[in-house]
C-alpha cells in the first residue's frame, strides 16, 4: 500500500505508489455547451432508441453513445447536476410509477446513482427504486443480460465503497455478457461494448491492486481491443493508461512511455477533465518508478489544478490524496498533512470511507515526521479499526509497517518496535488464514520437485546397474582367459576388487551429493533455512541449553540494488556476499540464508570473548571491498550484524535455539535502527531466571535502556549508505555503483551500554 493516495477503485501502482483517476470515468467532452447538447440528445434519442431495430449501423451506434457517456461523465465532475438532470436529486423520484423505461434509460440512472454516491447520501428508497427498474427493463431485453447489468453496477458500487467481492462481481458480469453477447461483428443494440470494457477494466485494476500482474496486463489488453472493436476512441486512451501503469510496475519503463504517448494521442487537445486527470497520475506514476520525484511532482499539481475545476469532491479529495502521499514520501510532511487535511475536509465525515482511510493514514505519518507522534498515534489507533472493520487486513498491515517505520526516523524505537511486534502478530493471522491454499501450494511443489528428484535417482541408478552387468561381463571373460595363469588371475581380481570398491564409492559419492544439494540453498551455495533450523534446534535440545556464537546478518538497502540494477545483478550481491561470509568463518562455522537478503551464522564452542573479533571480521569481509558484477560498475554493500555468545553472561541461564535467534534478532534490529552498517553484539544479560529472559524479549529497548541487557557496536568499514534526504527511506542514488578503493579498518566502537 505504502499510503494509498486514492481509493481502490483508482489505484494502479505498486508499493503504494496510487493511480488515481476513476476508471469509469468517460464522456464525450466536459465544456458546458457539449453537455447543454448531450443531454438534449438523451431527450430525444433515448425514446428513439426503445423503437430502434436490433442491428444498427456504425453511425447510430456512435449517436446513441455520446448521451449515455456524457451523462455518465457529468456524474463524475458535476454529481449534483446529473442528479438534477435524471431528477435523482432530493429523494424524489421523477418517473411515474410503474411507467416502463428502456434499458439504457434504466441503466443510465442507476450508473449514474452509482458514480453520484447516491447510496451513500442515505437515499435507499430511491435506491431500491433503481435497481428495480433495471432488472425490469434489461429483463425484457434478456435475463442474463439484466443478471450481467444488476452485477457489473454491484460490482462497481462495492469498488467505490471500498467492500469486498468487487472482483467476483465483475467476473460473473463479463461472463454474462459474454455469454448474451458473443462475438458478434457488428455489435447488436443490447450488445455495447460499454459493459464488457467496464467489467474488463474494473478486474484490470483489481488484478493490479492484489499485483497479479499477468492478470492485470491480460484484462487491460481485452479492454483495450473492445474500446478498439468499438471504434471508441476515449476508452482506448483509458485502457492504454492501464497498460502503461502495468509496464511500471514490472520495471518496463520504455513500454510504459510508448502506451502513455499512444493514450495521449487518442486523448487529443479536447480531452475532458477527467481523462486529463487520468493522463496527469498516470504521469505522476511512471515519473515515480523511475525515480524522478521532481516530474512526479509537477504532475500531481497538474492533477489538483484539474480536479479543482471540477464540481466532485470526490475527484479534489482523490487529486489531494496523491498529492499529499507525494508530499510525505519525498519529506514534505507539512505540505503533505496540509493536502490531507484539506481532503478530508472536502469528504464530510459520513462519505467515501476508502479515500477518508487513505487520507487519515497520510495525515498520521505527516504527523508523526513532524513530531506530534501523540496524537498521530491516536489517529493511528482509529485507522486500524477502521481497516480491521473493512476487512481490508493487507492495508492494515501495510499501515503498521509505515506507522512503524516513521517512528524509527523520528527517533521513537520503543515504539517502532512494538509496531514491529503488532505487524508480526497480524501478519502470522492472515498467514494463518490462507494457510491451507499456501500449504497446498507448497504441498504441490515440493511433490513435483520430489518427484524431479526420484526420477533422476532412477537414471543414475539404472546407469549404475548397467556398469556393475558389465563389471560382471568383464570379470567372466578375464576368469575364462585366465584360467591357467594363477597369478596373472590373482592379479586381475585383484583390480576387479578395486574397480568394485570404486564403483561403490561413485555411488556413496552420489548419494552424499545428492543429500547435500537438498540442504543447500541453490542461489549462494550455503546452507537453507531448513537445514539450518534441524542444526540449530539439535543444539538447543542439548543438556546445557542453546550454545555458540549466532550472528544474524543483513544486506543493507538491498531492495534498492533490485530496483536499480535489477534482480541479476541482486543475485550476485547475494551469491558474493555468501561466500564472503563462509570464507572468513572457521571451518566448523554454520552459514545459512535465512530468508531473502538475511543471513545465519553459527559457531558452537566459540569463547565469548571472539564473538566481536567474529563479527568484525564479517563486516570487514562483506563491505571491505565493491561486489564486481557483470556488465556494471562494482558495487559497494555493506550489512548490519546482530550477534550474541550463548549462553549469555554472566548466569549463563540455559535457553533454547528460538530464544537465541530472536534475541540475536534483536540485535539485529537495533543494528539497523542506529544507522546501519554496523554489528550490534549482546555482551551480558542479567536475567536470572526463565521469567526475567522473557521479559527482556518482550521489551528489548526498555531492557536495554534499564541496564538488564549490555549490548556493543562496531561500526563497519568506511561510511554507511545513507537514506535519501527527508524521506523514511534510502533511494536510488544512495547506493550508487562506486569504484572504491581500499576500506578503512574494521573495529570501531560506535558506543556500549
Amino acid at each position: 500500500m505504502s499510503r494509498p493516495a486514492a481509493p481502490p477503485h483508482q489505484q494502479a501502482a505498486p508499493r503504494g505508489w496510487p493511480a488515481a483517476g476513476t476508471w469509469w470515468r468517460r464522456g464525450a467532452g466536459a465544456p458546458g455547451r457539449y453537455l447543454a447538447v448531450a443531454l438534449a440528445l438523451l431527450v430525444v434519442v433515448a425514446p428513439l432508441r426503445a423503437q430502434a431495430p436490433v442491428d444498427e449501423t456504425a453511425a447510430q451506434r456512435d449517436d446513441a453513445r455520446a448521451p449515455f457517456d456524457a451523462m455518465l461523465l457529468l456524474a463524475e465532475e458535476a454529481p449534483a447536476r446529473a442528479q438534477a438532470a435524471l431528477g435523482l436529486a432530493g429523494g424524489a423520484d421523477t418517473a411515474q410509477p410503474g411507467t416502463p423505461r428502456s434499458r439504457d434509460d434504466a441503466l443510465l440512472r442507476a450508473w449514474v446513482a452509482v458514480r453520484a454516491d447516491l447510496a451513500e447520501a442515505g437515499q435507499a428508497p430511491q435506491w431500491d427504486r433503481l435497481w428495480a427498474d433495471l432488472a425490469t427493463a434489461s429483463a425484457a431485453v434478456s435475463p442474463r443480460l439484466a443478471d450481467a447489468d444488476s452485477q457489473l453496477l454491484r460490482a462497481l458500487l462495492a469498488d467505490r465503497e471500498g467492500r469486498p467481492g468487487a472482483e467476483a462481481l465483475a467476473q460473473q458480469a463479463l461472463s454474462g455478457y459474454e455469454s448474451h453477447c458473443g462475438q458478434q461483428r457488428p455489435l447488436r443494440a443490447d450488445c455495447e461494448i460499454r459493459g464488457r470494457w467496464q467489467a474488463r477494466q474494473l478486474l484490470a485494476q483489481l488484478a493490479d491492486r492484489r499485483q497479479a500482474a499477468d492478470a492485470a496486463r491480460i484484462q487491460a489488453q481485452a479492454a483495450l481491443d473492445l474500446a478498439v472493436a468499438g471504434r471508441d476512441t476515449r476508452r482506448q486512451a483509458w485502457s492504454e493508461c492501464q497498460l502503461a501503469l502495468n509496464a511500471s510496475h514490472g520495471g518496463q519503463h520504455a513500454r510504459a512511455g510508448a502506451h502513455l504517448e499512444r493514450a495521449r494521442a487518442l486523448a487529443g487537445r479536447r480531452a475532458d477533465l477527467t481523462l486529463q486527470q487520468r493522463l496527469a497520475i498516470t504521469e505522476a506514476t511512471l515519473a515515480r518508478s523511475r525515480g524522478d520525484a521532481r516530474q512526479a511532482g509537477q504532475a500531481l499539481q497538474h492533477l489538483v489544478a484539474l480536479a479543482m475545476r471540477t464540481q466532485s469532491p470526490r475527484q479534489q479529495a482523490s487529486a489531494l490524496a496523491n498529492l499529499s502521499d507525494h508530499a510525505v514520501m519525498t519529506g514534505d510532511a507539512r505540505r503533505g498533512l496540509q493536502a490531507a487535511e484539506q481532503g478530508l475536509a472536502l469528504l464530510g465525515a459520513d462519505t467515501q470511507p476508502s479515500l477518508r482511510r487513505v487520507l487519515l493514514n497520510n495525515a498520521v505519518l505527516a504527523r508523526v515526521a513532524l513530531g506530534r507522534a501523540d496524537e498521530a498515534r491516536r489517529d493511528f489507533e482509529t485507522l486500524q479499526a477502521a481497516w480491521g472493520a473493512a476487512g481490508e487486513g493487507g492495508r492494515q498491515l501495510t499501515s503498521l509497517r509505515e506507522f512503524g517505520d516513521a517512528l524509527a526516523v523520528a527517533g521513537d524505537l520503543k515504539g517502532a518496535l512494538e509496531m514491529h511486534h503488532r505487524e508480526q502478530s497480524l501478519a502470522a493471522r492472515l498467514t494463518e488464514a490462507n494457510r491451507g491454499a499456501a500449504l497446498a501450494e507448497l504441498r504441490t511443489r515440493f511433490d513435483r520437485e520430489a518427484q524431479q528428484r526420484r526420477i533422476l535417482l532412477l537414471e543414475r541408478n539404472n546407469a549404475l546397474t548397467a556398469a556393475a552387468v558389465a563389471n560382471q561381463a568383464l570379470d567372466q571373460r578375464l576368469w575364462a582367459a585366465a584360467g591357467g595363469v594363477l597369478a596373472l588371475a590373482a592379479l586381475l581380481l585383484l583390480l576387479l576388487v578395486r574397480r568394485v570398491r570404486d564403483t561403490r564409492r561413485r555411488l556413496q559419492d552420489h548419494q552424499a551429493r545428492l543429500r547435500v544439494q537438498s540442504e543447500r540453498d541453490a542461489l549462494t551455495g550455503v546452507a537453507s533455512r531448513r537445514y539450518a533450523q534441524a542444526r540449530l534446534r539439535a543444539a538447543g535440545e542439548s543438556a546445557g541449553g542453546f550454545s555458540g556464537a549466532l550472528l544474524m546478518i543483513d544486506i543493507d538497502h538491498f531492495k534498492l540494488i533490485n530496483d536499480h540494477h535489477g534482480h541479476g545483478v541482486g543475485d550476485q550481491v547475494l551469491a558474493e556476499t555468501a561466500r564472503r561470509i563462509a570464507a572468513a568463518l572457521a571451518p566448523q562455522g554454520l552459514v545459512a540464508r535465512w530468508g531473502g537478503e538475511e543471513f545465519l551464522v553459527h559457531v558452537p564452542g566459540l569463547p565469548p570473548a571472539e564473538g566481536e573479533a567474529l563479527a568484525q571480521r564479517l563486516l570487514l569481509a562483506v563491505a571491505g571491498t565493491p561486489v564486481a558484477v557483470a556488465g556494471a560498475a562494482p558495487l559497494r554493500v555493506t550489512a548490519s550484524l546482530g550477534h550474541a555468545v550463548f549462553p549469555l553472561a554472566p548466569h549463563r541461564l540455559p535457553l533454547s535455539a528460538e530464544q537465541a535467534i530472536n534475541l540475536a534478532d534483536m540485535a539485529l534490529y537495533t543494528a539497523k535502527s542506529q544507522g546501519r552498517h554496523r554489528a550490534t553484539g549482546i555482551r551480558a544479560c542479567t536475567a536470572a531466571d526463565a521469567g526475567a529472559l522473557q521479559a527482556v524479549e518482550a521489551d528489548f529497548e526498555r531492557a536495554w535502556q534499564d541496564g538488564r541487557v549490555t549490548l556493543h557496536t562496531d561500526l563497519g568499514p568506511g561510511p554507511a549508505l545513507q537514506a535519501a534526504a527527508g524521506g523514511p527511506a534510502p533511494t536510488g542514488e544512495a547506493v550508487a555503483a562506486t569504484r572504491a578503493g581500499p576500506a578503512d579498518p574494521p573495529g570501531r566502537t560506535a558506543g556500549a551500554h
